[in-house]
């Protein structure tokens, strides 16, 4: 213990130094923290990989392995997008006067934002919101070399730090005693207290339809979007194993058919969806049609399957 003291910092300076050794820990453990909080959020954005501030007005395009653009958006004030994708490998197109795309600063690592997308291709597993965030470079504008050098830990190792940090640190209160060093303390705790209460996983960016009986994903459910206002079929997808699907749409009235043979159809009415790039994604529990009664006459035909309406209101 008289080793540990005698090489600690003495008086003021300790103080400094474990107040930026406090911070040091909060910015490394930053990253896995952002992932947490934004995985699910449903949107990607786009960002200045110089900067870090969220970039509007980016046109981001997803085309096939056709050249054809399968599905597009445009970044709003705060950067964010929103792009529904099908199952397939993409290129992705970013579009912005004065920038570049893909980053040549940025290719694993940010302290900004978390999950990027380092270069123009993409492969999507299943059906659901694009939710990569996407660095721009400024073209007419060099990059300190400060930029450059940056410390980045791996996802497991700030998971690590940040469990064990809190029970390290108090060593420096512990032993030098005083009010400073606790206040500066209670600061970090409070940092980490707030984290784990925004530690609250967003909704998913896509819908699951479940067997409302095993609670298992249905697969091969067919489910087509539609303009309410002219009866027009916008879309259609079909699920995979894991039964995912996902919309986004523009302002307006929708209704979607969900439909398996073997399951009663379901309706899901949306009549007054006022954002742009607004997300459908609900989950949806079918229900199994009960067992046909063998018939004894000509007419043999089964009656059409029943419909399960679901109404949503106000999607501002």
């Amino acid at each position: 213990m008289q080793t540990l003291i005698a090489l600690m910092p003495q008086g003021i300076d300790g103080h400094i130094v474990f107040a930026m050794v406090l911070t040091v820990l909060l910015h490394l453990t930053r990253p896995v923290y952002l992932a947490f909080r934004r995985q699910k959020t449903g949107y990607g954005v786009v960002f200045n990989s110089v900067t870090g501030l969220p970039m509007d007005l980016v046109t981001v395009r997803l085309i096939d392995e056709h050249g054809q653009t399968v599905s597009s958006a445009v970044s709003d004030k705060h950067g964010r997008y929103r792009i529904a994708a099908r199952p397939g490998e993409f290129t992705v197109d970013v579009a912005k006067q004065g920038y570049t795309f893909p980053s040549q600063y940025l290719k694993k690592h940010s302290t900004v934002y978390a999950n990027i997308l380092p270069t123009a291709r993409i492969r999507v597993k299943d059906y659901g919101i694009i939710t990569k965030n996407i660095p721009i470079d400024p073209a007419a504008a060099g990059r300190s070399k400060v930029f450059g050098v940056h410390i980045a830990l791996g996802k497991n190792t700030q998971y690590l730090l940040a469990y064990l940090s809190p029970f390290v640190v108090i060593a420096y209160p512990l032993i030098r005693g005083g009010i400073l060093p606790w206040i500066l303390y209670g600061l970090y705790l409070g940092a980490l207290l707030v984290r784990l209460l925004t530690f609250k996983p967003g909704k998913p960016a896509f819908g699951t339809i479940t067997d409302a009986e095993t609670e298992r994903p249905v697969s091969q459910a067919v489910v087509r979007i539609f303009d309410a206002k002219f009866n027009k079929l916008k879309e259609t997808q079909v699920t995979a194993g894991t039964g995912r699907y996902a919309f986004v749409v523009s302002p307006g009235a929708y209704y979607v058919l969900i439909h398996k043979p073997g399951y009663k159809r379901v309706r899901l009415n949306f009549p007054d969806i006022k954002r742009e790039g607004f997300t459908l994604t609900y989950d949806v529990k079918l229900k199994r049609l009960p067992m046909p009664v063998a018939r004894t006459n000509i007419d043999t035909q089964a009656p059409a399957a029943p419909t399960q309406n679901i109404a949503y209101g106000d999607m501002g």
